[in-house]
């Protein structure tokens, strides 16, 4: 029978005693993360093969170049001394804050080597394989502390780093595919708790420093872990109190003080900016009206999505179980992307059996009732059951009303499920090899066969469908070239103006080294009202231009004159239209009509030096 309770006897000082400890642990680890690296690379596989410095995912849609303008934005403005929260090298000349994007100022000033020596594409193809690579290498790190069978943390590792909620938010969600830094809130919490304990001091240090980290990579899940942490501590405080836990409070406080205090002078400004400073948007980033049905179905834990490799036939359901909806309930719009639910029907009963096995454990007991806690969050406010309203108000309806909190979109609270339920696996692994390898017939090869077995079982429905779509960026020659030698911080229209319907131009701004400013753009931006437009306030040029990027031929009652008089507003330098662009002819002409005949340079038509000519 598989031991389910707890030693009295005093902890021992960690997994890596007793028979099971490696000679070389640094090895095991290494090896370990030689294999994630490796099938980290095969989800952006086609960007690798294509060619990383010009290959874009398409299955992120307008959320790439997007990202690609954050991670390139960051370290150009600090190189050049400009502000990284607020500025307006989009929305010109207003501005936007940048603290209430999905900006991770910290992956752009990562991976400022390799935008510099490749771009900014290459650099978003990057961290979307060093993301899942680092989100599962942490998670082993942290599991072997809790296991004597270091496979069984590396399972783990695999069911956490490479989980569904991975193969769904991979799709164009950098700032959500970071997710190596909760497993190591636990990692240095456990260091200091447990013998032998490391200086509450550098422990609260360490921790808080990892919510600075996710505060920079992104406001959303640092707010997420913090409403996490909070439900972890009411957990682990109740079963103290209950089962009467001796505990070191002096060095528990010592450890939060550290962590608050580290996180509140690391993240201070920022989160001063995003909630008063200029720029900043009042209420929601999203309407909880517009994101109330991208929440988890309880029947998406059974049934896969197009995000993974084996769907049995069931994707078009999967992939509707999470969908925008219109107020009468109506899709709108499937949204797979933010499915990550799906667990598997081997998996779920692996979890069961675990969290009854081991019941008696302290650590199985946390990781059922905290992946249980981020579970029913995700449901959102009130249960969906596939696909229909049931009305049953649900916990996360408080979080929907909270400040700061009202914009978050609850079917991503689910990576906290799986940041627990990977935890369960590994324990109930760890269990199942200990026993089995206990028995003089069977011993350890029987042990490693036995839960081999299991985790091929549970895995083998989660393999996500990589790799994910990807083709070469389309980038007119111009803005790797003339475009580079704008002045400094000059300010420049680029048709099509970025939108939340095409913000390529945002992408070549990027490519161009951020070298011009730009008035529109696919962000949160304010409206008149403060509330957010993904857009700003309309102009009535950007109006003009909308149309012709709607079909029009022409905009004959929008006169020349105003033409010149809006360009002059923006302090534009200079005009580029991409001639491929849909609605080009009607652009040129408005254009044409104003500032004259254009020049055609890198497959551009360009206006050039308009400050000078005003």
């Amino acid at each position: 029978m598989v031991s389910t309770q707890d030693q009295a006897a005093p902890p021992e000082p960690g997994p890596r005693h007793g028979h099971t400890k490696p000679s070389r642990p640094w090895l095991v680890t290494a090896a370990v993360a030689a294999v994630y690296l490796a099938l980290s690379v095969l989800a952006n596989r086609g960007a690798w093969t294509q060619g990383i410095a010009h290959s874009i995912q398409t299955s992120g849609g307008n959320d790439v170049p997007e990202e690609i303008w954050f991670l390139a934005q960051t370290p150009w403005v600090l190189l050049h001394g400009h502000n990284p929260f607020v500025n307006n090298w989009l929305n010109t000349p207003v501005g936007v804050n940048l603290m209430d994007n999905t900006t991770m100022p910290l992956l752009g000033i990562v991976g400022f080597p390799i935008t510099l020596l490749f771009g900014p594409i290459a650099t978003y193809n990057v961290l979307i394989d060093l993301a899942i690579f680092a989100s599962a290498l942490s998670f082993f790190v942290m599991a072997r502390r809790f296991v004597t069978w270091w496979p069984a943390a590396f399972v783990g590792g695999l069911a956490y780093g490479f989980s569904p909620f991975t193969a769904a938010t991979g799709n164009g969600h950098l700032f959500l595919l970071f997710q190596a830094v909760p497993p190591l809130v636990i990692y240095f919490v456990d260091r200091c708790l447990r013998p032998p304990a490391t200086s509450p001091w550098w422990s609260g240090v360490a921790v808080g420093l990892c919510f600075v980290a996710q505060f920079y990579i992104s406001t959303e899940v640092f707010a997420s872990l913090v409403v996490m942490t909070c439900i972890a501590v009411v957990v682990g405080g109740g079963y103290v109190l209950l089962k009467h836990v001796a505990l070191d409070r002096q060095r528990l406080l010592t450890l939060a003080g550290c962590a608050v205090m580290i996180t509140a002078l690391g993240a201070g400004y920022g989160a001063w900016v995003a909630v008063a400073g200029p720029h900043h948007i009042t209420g929601p980033a999203q309407p909880a009206t517009a994101i109330a049905g991208v929440t988890i179905d309880p029947v998406g834990l059974v049934v896969p999505t197009l995000d993974q490799r084996f769907t049995l036939g069931h994707t078009t359901l999967g992939n509707s179980l999470v969908a925008l909806r219109d107020p009468n309930w109506n899709i709108v719009d499937d949204s797979p992307v933010e499915n990550g639910s799906y667990v598997g029907v081997p998996l779920l009963i692996a979890l069961i059996v675990a969290a009854i096995m081991l019941r008696r454990k302290r650590l199985a007991l946390f990781c059922t009732v905290m992946a249980a806690a981020a579970l029913v969050l995700s449901l959102g406010s009130h249960l969906h059951v596939d696909g229909h309203r049931t009305g049953v108000p649900l916990p996360f309806i408080v979080i929907e009303h909270l400040p700061l909190l009202n914009s978050s979109i609850a079917a991503r609270w689910v990576t906290y499920f799986w940041l627990f339920a990977a935890l369960l696996l590994a324990l109930l692994l760890d269990a199942v090899y200990e026993h089995v390898a206990a028995n003089d017939r069977l011993g350890k090869m029987g042990g490693m066969a036995t839960s081999g077995i299991v985790a091929l079982v549970v895995l083998l429905p989660l393999v996500p469908a990589w790799p994910y779509a990807a083709a070469p960026a389309a980038v007119p020659a111009w803005f790797t070239g003339g475009a580079r030698a704008l002045p400094v911080g000059s300010a420049a229209l680029v048709y099509p103006l970025a939108s939340s319907t095409n913000d390529s131009s945002m992408l070549w701004q990027a490519v161009a080294n951020m070298q011009f400013r730009m008035p529109g753009g696919f962000a949160v931006i304010p409206g008149p009202t403060g509330a957010n437009t993904f857009g700003g306030q309309a102009s009535p040029l950007e109006g003009a231009l909308a149309q012709c990027e709607g079909g029009a031929t022409s905009v004959p009652a929008f006169p020349a004159e105003d033409v010149r008089a809006q360009l002059r507003g923006w302090h534009t330098g200079t005009v580029a239209v991409v001639p491929s662009a849909p609605g080009a002819g009607c652009a040129a002409a408005l254009f044409t009509g104003a500032l004259g005949k254009p020049q055609r340079e890198g497959g551009v038509l360009v206006w050039p030096r308009l400050d000078a000519a005003n």
